[in-house]
């Protein structure tokens, strides 16, 4: 698959919809749409930058934590490196684009937060209980 090939709308709608029903402090509704999204990324595929095979981690707290950015289409990718750039983060990056699932080694370092989705933006966390 091509880069420009990845959109993901349907995520999009999901993550705003996220913010909609926290505002209206609708609990059910969130859980809902968590599922939703759950379903929606098992056969997704993303843009996830890599170095030396590798996923780019970003550091969270002070304690180890940390988040690794995927990208939901090209814009959300270039936009992302942009931001990597000013923040001198974007030497040696590159991108593959794969399923969340095959970073299974993620999922049990207990200092893996989860999938941050446009970096840029600080869009949305898909923490480790949807994967």
């Amino acid at each position: 698959m091509k880069i420009e090939e990845i959109k993901h709308p349907e995520l999009k709608n999901h993550i705003n919809m996220i913010y909609m029903h926290s505002e209206n402090q609708n609990q059910d509704a969130i859980d809902k749409t968590e599922n939703e999204i759950r379903e929606y990324i098992k056969d997704k595929e993303f843009i996830i930058s890599v170095e030396d095979s590798k996923p780019v981690k970003i550091p969270y707290a002070n304690d180890g934590e940390y988040l690794v950015p995927i990208f939901t289409d090209e814009a959300e990718y270039i936009n992302g490196m942009q931001y990597f750039s000013l923040n001198v983060m974007d030497e040696n990056k590159e991108y593959v684009i794969e399923k969340l699932d095959n970073f299974k080694k993620l999922k049990e370092d207990p200092n893996f937060l989860g999938y941050i989705v446009n970096i840029a933006r600080v869009s949305y966390i898909i923490n480790i209980s949807l994967l």
